[in-house]
């Protein structure tokens, strides 16, 4: 751009000449004065925050010896440089806008140019700027004044690889990688085709190259896809090796204890660990030894039962802790207590897996607080996700009920876990509005015409039942339990209603559907809703009385809000 500038600017001096030798001239962008904002400590938990802004005059306008010819405005080509050296020896460059006067650094950004500069975590140190002014190749750069800017970057650890959903999410999850090499490793619990991607400590997140057939091969780019595990639900340990770009997933269906203890564990995928339950007879050691046969998925067998080569692994012990590989040694495990007792071999720290024995207690059924319901809004959605759930209101009986904005094209099912296809609820008998279920079926819900429900799912009793709501009201506020109208705000499942707030609420208040008593919402203190039950009093406190507010109603979400006007 700048020679086509350059040549539109011959053109333009030519064409203002009175003699056919007269030439434009120019001396260059004008001299640039350099400010900055000061010394920052960057803050890794404000990534998005300012940590530094320069400035500068405007040296975009060019100054020709013929002050009847115009010059070409931004011509001039701006970088600003970064170095740890006041001689720039070695620069990382950024270029500037054209025309601007002022650029803003994030920390993120920032702490990513002081680490290719070789910068040490947690040290202030100089960081050296300059801009650098360029008119055309054959004119010499103009140099700004240099600032010097004491910069304290946070340490990137990179001993550890965090495990995202499908959604860009913080599982909590991670991989080790001791060397912090970029070989990553450790063992996950998964549901079958789980998807993922691995986040490094420098901010390098991890997927799919993004072509079809190559599950297995891995990319930091634009257009990657989610990482996705084989059809097997279960145990695997991982390796995601970013220097090969690649990764690889041995699942392990099950693990056999011989020696001091016998017998066949037991996988509990959400806490990640393998657990026997056995009867001791006396306390003291015993020693065992842990083994299976797992079957390696990766390049070259991509995600194919068939082709996954079967792989002998096994536990040991050494001076570090537990260890893993193609064959198994000798664990001593201490038994402090007689009777019924539990063997855990806890895989959920990739940096520290124990054997340990300890109480027969922890292997019970966890009640989840959600049921997912995905399916129910695929005509707007256009897929089947996991944003839609139903909240759990009696926990002895499994039983879920929320509001839904159901819009479904093929019907829908019913998912203890978001993302696992495998723990579904499916039709067993019934039609749109009441009916059973069946675990793991094949056949979906049917769905009622397109609009707002209340549904009641239990899990127990393998039941469902929906409500369509042509109204909402409200009641309970100051302790008026006279049912006023709310108004639809736009967003179904919004609701509004403006109220002089009198008095407290001493049982809080309550959302109804339809002018019934029959089913309602309670509110909680904290701003949720809870199906059925007791509302609770300090939904609001003494500052709101005696104030005009609006009262905003998330009915899908389960959610609400008190604001003055």
């Amino acid at each position: 751009m700048r020679y086509i500038l350059l040549a539109l600017l011959a053109l333009t001096g030519l064409a203002a000449c009175n003699n056919d030798g007269d030439l434009l001239a120019t001396a260059g962008p004008a001299d640039i004065a350099l400010q900055g904002s000061g010394d920052v400590v960057i803050d890794r938990d404000t990534p998005d925050a300012l940590a530094l802004r320069l400035s500068w005059n405007d040296n975009s306008v060019l100054v020709l010896n013929d002050p009847h010819a115009k010059a070409p405005r931004n011509a001039t080509l701006n970088t600003v440089q970064f170095s740890s050296s006041p001689g720039f020896t070695s620069t990382i460059d950024q270029l500037a806008d054209a025309g601007s006067t002022s650029l803003d650094i994030s920390m993120d950004a920032l702490n990513s140019i002081v680490g290719r500069l070789g910068f040490e975590g947690g040290v202030a140190a100089p960081l050296y700027i300059r801009m650098r002014s360029v008119l055309a190749g054959n004119i010499a750069a103009k140099l700004s004044n240099v600032l010097a800017v004491n910069v304290t970057p946070y340490k990137i650890d990179m001993s550890r690889g965090f495990i995202l959903n499908s959604s860009h999410e913080d599982t909590g999850n991670v991989l080790a990688s001791p060397g912090s090499d970029g070989v990553y490793s450790g063992f996950m619990g998964v549901s079958s085709w789980y998807n993922w991607y691995l986040l490094e400590g420098s901010g390098v997140e991890w997927g799919n190259d993004g072509i079809s057939g190559r599950p297995f091969e891995i990319s930091s780019d634009g257009s990657k896809w989610n990482l996705w595990f084989p059809g097997q639900e279960g145990c695997y340990y991982t390796v995601v090796n970013t220097n090969t770009r690649r990764w690889s997933a041995l699942w392990i269906p099950s693990l056999t204890v011989t020696g001091g203890i016998s017998g066949e564990m037991a996988y509990m995928r959400k806490e990640n660990k393998w657990m026997l339950t056995f009867n001791a007879q006396k306390t003291g050691t015993a020693t065992i030894r842990i083994t299976g046969t797992g079957r390696q998925y990766d390049a070259a067998t991509s995600t194919g039962d068939d082709a996954a080569v079967a792989t002998p692994v096994g536990f040991g012990q050494g001076a570090g802790g537990l260890t893993f590989g193609t064959s198994a040694g000798d664990i001593t495990v201490d038994i402090t207590k007689t009777g019924e007792v539990a063997l855990v071999l806890d895989l959920s720290d990739p940096f520290n897996w124990t054997c340990t024995v300890g109480d027969a207690g922890g292997s019970a059924e966890e009640v989840p607080e959600l049921l997912w319901v995905s399916g129910i809004d695929d005509g707007i959605s256009g897929s089947w996700t996991f944003d839609n759930y139903l909240s759990l209101y009696n926990e002895a009986e499994r039983r879920y009920a929320g509001v839904c904005n159901v819009h479904s094209l093929w019907g829908y099912k019913f998912y203890t876990e978001a993302g696992n296809w495998d723990s579904n609820y499916a039709l067993a008998e019934g039609d749109a509005l009441a009916g059973t279920l069946a675990a793991g079926s094949g056949t979906n819900v049917p769905a009622p015409p397109a609009g707002l429900y209340l549904m009641d799912v239990s899990v127990s009793a393998l039941t469902y039942a929906l409500t369509a709501i042509h109204s909402v009201q409200i009641a309970g506020v100051a302790d008026d339990w006279t049912m006023r109208p709310l108004q639809a705000a736009g967003t179904p499942g919004v609701y509004t209603i403006s109220l002089d707030i009198a008095a407290v609420s001493p049982w809080g208040f309550k959302v109804y559907f339809n002018e019934s008593w029959d089913h309602y919402l309670s509110a909680k203190a904290g701003g949720t809703l809870v199906y059925g039950g007791s509302s609770e009093s300090g939904v609001y406190d003494e500052t709101f009385i005696g104030s005009a507010c609006t009262l905003t109603f998330n009915l899908c979400k389960g959610t609400y809000t008190i604001e003055k006007k």
